[in-house]
């Protein structure tokens, strides 16, 4: 059914941002991330927003997921692009580079939203697109966390981990595998990077990708220490299956009683505590490096974009400035469960009293902290990371490719592009 509909609109069965008779408005939002529950979720904020200004209404269409920069591609070339989008950061840079989407930086900084949205958010919205502009609302973000079982350190006796020295300890010290028990669950399967990146970057105490001149820092000796320290994990202290394991086995491993502790991002935490008691399941703040700095990883923004093409742009500024708003934003980041963007829902009570929030709000706000951004502006950046390194890395964890050799072939990819791109902005 949504296949049918978006065919429509492709085909000009309905515009966008039409207006009715009443001068009623009728905006269109497109999601990108159709989950049933958050589907669910996405349309009661639709609602929440509708009964605030009545005469503006949203309607709804779920893309599919796996090919909805197809859809979104087909509207851009026959100009029959909705008003509003559900974007994810790693799409901005392809939107960008296409004019789809309007920047909204003349409108943010009139309505006083610097000053009532978290800055480092609207910062790390910004440094995904290609020039630097704000073309999403930053309403909602991620961040990295090492979650570990509780019940499993009080009874080998260990504290949460305070330091890298504690995890690896902890991962060696929890492992027993004739019973198929082992400390860490690391992940060799799709979407391996960004954990890489989370238990290696923090680690070496490096917080940029790229150097002054473009050069990469994956080969930096820092990161190239942590690496291997890293990967001499892999099957010492994990499973031999976790070559191949994504998100859905690493889970499962942690949550079934596979494995002592697992790192991935705060969204993970309402599935993780689904099956498991909040009460065994701790979160461990940011690891600091041997310098005493916090690198922090994983901070990627969500949020609600507006597309150029959009016939009736205040109607949906209306709508964008709802998702940031304290009853919008509230809303969505507690539905979500991720960090909300506006500073006073930091605030709430439902924050305070979440281990994994009340821990990724307190690191973003720490001494000596320093944030690590994906350079998701470079077009490259998703195929070279997602796809093109994973055999090469699944490689790594068999010893059939060493981490020096692996590191500095890819450091010279991302080099590459990189430089390109900053010749381009010259």
């Amino acid at each position: 059914m949504a296949l049918a509909a978006l065919a429509l609109t492709a085909c000009g069965g309905s515009t966008p941002g039409s207006a009715g008779a009443d001068g009623e408005v009728t905006l269109q939002l497109w999601d990108t991330d159709t989950r049933p529950e958050r589907s669910a979720n996405l349309k009661q904020l639709i609602d929440m927003f509708e009964k605030k200004n009545p005469g503006i209404k949203v309607t709804y269409l779920g893309l599919p997921t796996d090919s909805y920069m197809q859809k979104i591609d087909t509207a851009i070339a026959t100009k029959s692009t909705p008003d509003l989008l559900t974007p994810k950061a790693s799409d901005l840079s392809a939107l960008v580079a296409q004019g789809a989407l309007a920047p909204l930086d003349d409108r943010f900084a009139k309505g006083g939203w610097a000053e009532r949205v978290d800055r480092s958010m609207v910062d790390i919205t910004k440094a995904a697109a290609p020039d630097g502009k704000l073309y999403m609302t930053p309403a909602t973000s991620l961040a990295d966390a090492v979650y570990y079982r509780k019940d499993w350190y009080d009874k080998v006796g260990l504290g949460a981990p305070a330091s890298w020295n504690d995890f690896f300890t902890a991962a060696q010290k929890l492992t027993d595998k004739g019973s198929g028990r082992f400390g860490y669950t690391i992940r060799g399967g799709a979407g391996f990077f960004p954990q890489f990146v989370q238990m290696v970057y923090p680690q070496a105490g490096v917080a940029s990708f790229f150097r002054e001149d473009g050069t990469s820092t994956l080969d930096d000796p820092a990161v190239v220490e942590a690496a291997q320290k890293y990967v001499g994990l892999y099957k010492t202290a994990t499973a031999e299956s976790d070559l191949t394991a994504d998100f859905k086995a690493m889970v499962a491993q942690f949550t079934a009683g596979g494995a002592g502790m697992l790192s991935h991002s705060i969204g993970s935490y309402p599935t993780i505590t689904k099956t498991l008691q909040p009460a065994a399941v701790g979160v461990a703040a940011p690891l600091p490096a041997a310098d005493g700095s916090t690198v922090l990883t994983g901070r990627v923004t969500t949020g609600f974009a507006m597309f150029n093409n959009s016939r009736h742009r205040d109607a949906a500024w209306k709508f964008l400035e709802f998702t940031m708003s304290q009853e919008g934003n509230s809303f969505w980041a507690k539905a979500s469960g991720y960090i909300p963007g506006n500073l006073a829902v930091e605030k709430e009570s439902w924050v305070q009293d979440s281990p994994v929030l009340n821990a990724a709000v307190a690191a973003g706000k720490a001494p000596n902290v320093r944030f690590l951004n994906q350079p998701y502006y470079l077009p490259e950046f998703n195929s070279i990371t997602n796809t093109d390194m994973r055999p090469d890395w699944q490689r790594v964890l068999q010893g059939q490719l060493s981490v020096r050799e692996f590191l500095t072939t890819w450091a010279a990819k991302l080099t590459q592009a990189q430089q390109r791109y900053q010749k381009l902005k010259k």
